[in-house]
């Protein structure tokens, strides 16, 4: 109980409930001048471009998805859901990253534009994490048709989704926020401020990303296998399709895979620049 009253009172829900007012117990910057952060102008730039790529890319694929009559379908529901949290994701993953990055702007700089930042991106990647397994396991199931199958037919979709929705707003709303750092180039939920670094420990971070981690290389681990022993997948036609979809399912698996595990480590673990600067990149 503990734990979840302090995660409350470190939560967006908190701030926007006490009029933006920070909770100074665990987030008041320090009132002395502080030295000026690193501007990282390169990577800055680097982020906010290939952000701004990415999202006119998912744009068109998200449009796509919507237009399309297989819309009907318990997999194309998923991927619309999932792909307007990847959307939010990226934004803040990548094109504020960028921005913040670029001129040198930490937490103390602009404190509740930055709470408010990190717990949409927080809660944007744990409802990633949720949808991207829920359409794994749809995805099973279309291949095996298993009884769970029904769970996801007609109007029942919708309760799975509700639940992906509700998961990914706890994550914005309920719980501690990630806090950009220029000096790092990334986000992180202690800002630093020579606090207790227990305080700022997210066990739902910690679940969600062990979680993830082995849920995406399970579930798809074991749709690949079940794509290479469909029957008739010895064609040659058949052969090059399955490759690119493997080639997929591989690379998704790999950046959630490292992203995942990563991220947490960096969180509470001293890791090196260059393996924090990887984790973000892996977070596109």
């Amino acid at each position: 109980m503990d734990y979840i009253s302090t995660d409350f009172q470190m939560s967006l829900t908190y701030l926007l409930w006490n009029g933006l007012e920070m909770n100074l117990d665990y987030y008041q910057c320090p009132t002395e001048p502080k030295p000026s952060e690193i501007r990282r102008e390169l990577w800055g730039a680097y982020f906010c471009w290939t952000g701004l790529i990415l999202i006119l890319l998912y744009l068109i694929c998200f449009i796509a998805i919507a237009s399309h009559e297989l819309m009907k379908t318990p997999a194309y529901k998923a991927m619309f859901v999932l792909g307007i949290f990847y959307l939010l994701s990226i934004l803040i993953g990548s094109v504020v990253t960028g921005i913040l990055g670029f001129a040198g702007v930490s937490y103390c700089d602009f404190p509740r534009l930055i709470f408010i930042l990190g717990a949409i991106g927080y809660g944007s990647w744990m409802a990633c994490c949720i949808t991207s397994l829920n359409l794994a396991v749809i995805r099973i199931c279309d291949f095996c048709e298993l009884r769970i199958h029904k769970l996801f037919e007609g109007s029942r979709i919708y309760v799975s989704l509700f639940f992906c929705c509700s998961y990914g707003f706890y994550g914005i709303f309920l719980t501690k926020p990630l806090l950009f750092s220029s000096a790092y180039m990334s986000w992180f939920f202690d800002p630093g401020l020579g606090k207790n670094p227990a305080l700022y420990i997210n066990f739902a971070q910690i679940f969600n990303n062990f979680s993830m981690a082995i849920g995406t290389v399970t579930l798809n681990g074991y749709l690949a296998y079940l794509f290479i022993k469909k029957p008739g997948s010895n064609s040659n036609e058949f052969s090059k399709y399955k490759i690119n979809v493997l080639l997929q399912a591989f690379l998704f698996c790999i950046f959630h895979f490292i992203c995942a595990l990563m991220y947490t480590y960096m969180q509470y673990i001293s890791a090196p620049e260059v393996l924090i600067l990887v984790t973000q990149v892996t977070w596109q």
